[in-house]
């Protein structure tokens, strides 16, 4: 027995009606049943499936029954028992969608019995904007956890929740500023689902419907934890000459991870310790310098990110300068990194897996200019001529383990998970 389930909303489309985020498809569908008015029903509904695709689910149950009966065997003796057997499956087709319009090609009479309805069907598609195939990954910042009640900054208690309201917004933005990835939103749900539950009300126009149901899902997961967040200065005086002496003390430890939801496989985990003077601060207890301090640790967790998942990348020279593939606020003036030419692939000698290819050590530039899209560097030491050379900072190349050096770096990052 198969059960279809099919809704979808008609509109009649008047002349110039269709909105700019709204394209037209037109399919051609057929469907029987039992009447003329169910054929055409069912007709759209294959249509809605066409273009939306359908959700099937399938069940299977098999029953035994055991009942007695009496039979005379060969030597005159009785008993025996029969077994009953039923079984039963079920198929449930649903689809979702809208129809904006539709023309009866031809209602005629099935070969099984019933009516067979041909119809020309109109599905409004909404398009998502800017450019849906700019070979972007999607990746999303779940919000993140606090290990601790509260922290402390220079004497200033701050709560868990507005540390992790703070450090979810400073890795989302350093993230989406490198415009490496496509960014999914997932630390203000609410907002989301308010709007799309008013995208469902009466009078919203039945056009505008076509945004629902087209929620994207991340293929790339950052999870964090602030395990520890102490910072704090100290100030002594000199007894010989009076001067004064201000250090800063503790730091913010971040456990960060990339994982793929698809499997729940983590591709990439790392601890970071940020001491103020990794992060360039200087704790003067104003809010500006508070501000310093999430938008630093989260630049760090997002550069740690792309140097794994999709390193910047020497995209072409400008007279003496050089294009990187990466700007905005992770590319600062004055910042060095290390330039790598790539080899050949190498395969894991243990499961002939491709590890991506070999890098080797070729300059090191600094960061002169950065625009939103791209930055320009000048060539500090070393040689480097064409372009798709892979930028490390230093700081990262000395801290990660050697066998680190082997990496996959096509065009993107070759990961475990990668069919390379």
């Amino acid at each position: 027995m198969v059960k279809q389930l099919v809704t979808f909303l008609l509109l009649v489309l008047l002349p110039g009606l269709v909105l700019a985020a709204t394209e037209v498809r037109t399919v051609n569908a057929q469907a029987t049943g039992i009447d003329r008015e169910q054929a055409i029903f069912n007709a759209l509904g294959d249509a809605v499936r066409q273009v939306r695709g359908a959700q099937i689910s399938a069940s299977r149950q098999v029953q035994s029954a055991l009942s007695r009966m009496s039979v005379r065997t060969a030597d005159g003796r009785k008993a025996s028992v029969e077994i009953q057997k039923g079984s039963s499956s079920q198929t449930n087709v649903s689809a979702e969608g809208l129809i904006s319009g539709y023309r009866v090609l031809s209602v005629t009479d099935a070969s099984g019995g019933g009516q067979l309805a041909r119809l020309e069907v109109d599905v409004p598609i909404y398009k998502t904007p800017g450019n849906p195939d700019d070979g972007r990954w999607r990746m999303a910042v779940y919000p993140v956890w606090s290990a601790r009640p509260f922290y402390e900054v220079n004497n200033r208690r701050l709560s868990r929740e507005e540390v992790s309201d703070r450090m979810t917004q400073s890795i989302t933005e350093a993230l989406v500023q490198s415009r490496r990835f496509a960014m999914l939103a997932r630390d203000k749900e609410r907002a989301v689902i308010s709007e799309r539950a008013r995208m469902k009300g009466k009078d919203i126009p039945v056009a505008e419907k076509a945004m629902l149901g087209n929620e994207l899902g991340a293929e790339y997961l950052v999870v964090a934890q602030v395990t520890d967040l102490t910072l704090w200065e100290q100030t002594k005086v000199s007894s010989l000459t009076g001067e004064q002496l201000t250090t800063q003390h503790g730091a913010l430890v971040l456990e960060v991870r990339v994982v793929v939801p698809a499997t729940g496989e983590i591709v990439w985990t790392r601890t970071l310790n940020l001491a103020s003077r990794d992060l360039g601060l200087e704790l003067d207890g104003s809010a500006g310098s508070m501000q310093t301090l999430f938008e630093r640790a989260g630049q760090e967790v997002a550069l740690s990110v792309i140097d794994v998942v999709w390193p910047p990348l020497v995209d072409g020279r400008q007279g003496n300068e050089l294009i990187i593939n990466m700007g905005g606020e992770l590319m600062r003036p004055g910042q060095q990194w290390q330039v790598f030419a790539l080899g050949d692939s190498v395969r894991n000698s243990h499961n002939g897996k491709n590890l991506g290819r070999s890098e080797t050590l070729v300059g090191t530039l600094e960061v002169i200019r950065s625009t939103p899209k791209m930055s320009y560097a000048r060539l500090v030491e070393g040689d480097i001529s064409g372009k798709g050379q892979v930028l490390r900072r230093p700081e990262m190349v000395s801290s990660e383990d050697p066998a680190e050096a082997i990496r996959g770096t096509r065009k993107r990052t070759c990961l475990p998970v990668d069919p390379c």
